[in-house]
């Protein structure tokens, strides 16, 4: 081949030898991603225009419309993609972490269901209607919420035993992240109880659907932080064993530390009595940011490879010397039988 002929086929990204230069295509991670995972994404896309139609934009919104609506966008987008952020880094999660990937559905699925809230709230109405003393509770409506809730926790925990599962080093625990989801627990039960504790009923009579409104509205909040502050320890120790992607787990961390942060402060909302529209609204600000980014910075562990999925090295290397030793193991045995024959007069 002339030097001309070489210094065209390197332009072209090959030489002598080499595969021909790919032309114009998707990425790899996209290219092998299961048709499972575009579902999810043609999902995301459908909910971009349900929300976009059904949040009543206005005309001409100003800027802090557009990042209220940002903000409220975020994290139903995020809980719809990802299923197909794992499946898209890891197109087997169906058969090598279900748990991980029956988890990221589950938390997918609530947001499927708040769309049905919605147009199913005639019928809730229709078998079990209002009382006149609580013209706010619907008590079918009101179930069906907490079924929301509690498939959101099941969702995360799903997530929180996947991960777990998935880990292949031992260790990262300690005394101060043991104490994560227990001191969670312990002070959003505090906070729901000091919040239901001043509401102010008015004429309104304590009745027992109300009470049972009330306390669900508690657990469920309780439930919330709880399953949170699980999945962050369950990231933060995987994070402290080295375990890969090590960024990946990185960003699971600060997923739930900022989720955390806004949660708690939902629940400081309802312990203090603000003054002045501007700091409401900062307040309000602070906390959707937060529960946004934490929800991003999730996405973005998956996206990165959370969790790894590969067999250990270490693991390869023991059964190559299994591989050995049962070599060696046979080798003994022909000798063995070599030595008998020569002893009996059989051998060459």
């Amino acid at each position: 081949m002339h030097e001309t002929e070489v210094q065209a086929a390197d332009d072209l990204g090959g030489g002598p030898g080499d595969e021909p230069a790919r032309g114009p295509h998707l990425p790899d991670v996209l290219g092998r991603a299961p048709w499972l995972a575009w579902i999810f994404v043609l999902l995301a896309i459908g909910y971009l225009v349900w929300f976009v139609r059904s949040s009543n934009v206005v005309a001409n919104p100003s800027a802090s419309d557009v990042v209220v609506y940002i903000l409220r966008l975020i994290p139903s987008l995020v809980a719809i993609l990802l299923p197909a952020a794992l499946l898209a880094r890891h197109p087997d999660a169906m058969r090598r972490a279900p748990t991980l990937l029956f988890g990221t559905i589950l938390f997918a699925a609530v947001q499927g269901m708040l769309i049905l809230a919605e147009p199913l709230q005639p019928f809730f109405e229709s078998l079990t209607p209002a009382s006149e003393e609580l013209p706010f509770l619907v008590p079918l409506a009101a179930a069906f919420s907490v079924l929301i809730g509690l498939v959101s926790a099941f969702g995360l925990v799903y997530i929180g035993l996947g991960l777990t599962q998935a880990r292949r080093y031992e260790g990262g625990s300690s005394v101060a992240i043991s104490l994560i989801v227990p001191v969670a627990a312990i002070l959003a039960t505090i906070a729901g109880i000091l919040s239901v504790a001043r509401l102010d009923l008015g004429s309104t009579p304590m009745s027992p659907p109300l009470a049972i409104y009330l306390a669900s509205s508690v657990f469920l909040g309780i439930l919330r932080v709880t399953v949170w502050a699980y999945l962050t320890a369950v990231a933060t120790r995987g994070w402290r064993a080295r375990e890969e992607p090590l960024a990946g787990w990185q960003m699971a961390v600060l997923a739930g530390a900022l989720v955390l942060v806004a949660l708690a402060l939902v629940n400081v909302n309802g312990l203090l009595d603000f003054y002045g529209d501007t700091f409401a609204t900062a307040y309000g600000y602070v906390v959707s940011s937060s529960y946004a980014l934490g929800h991003l910075a999730l996405l973005a562990a998956f996206a990165i490879g959370l969790p790894s999925l590969d067999p250990l090295e270490d693991d390869e290397e023991d059964d190559d010397f299994d591989d050995e030793d049962d070599l060696d193991e046979e080798y003994r045995d022909f000798d063995d039988e070599d030595d008998a024959d020569i002893e009996s007069g059989t051998g060459r």
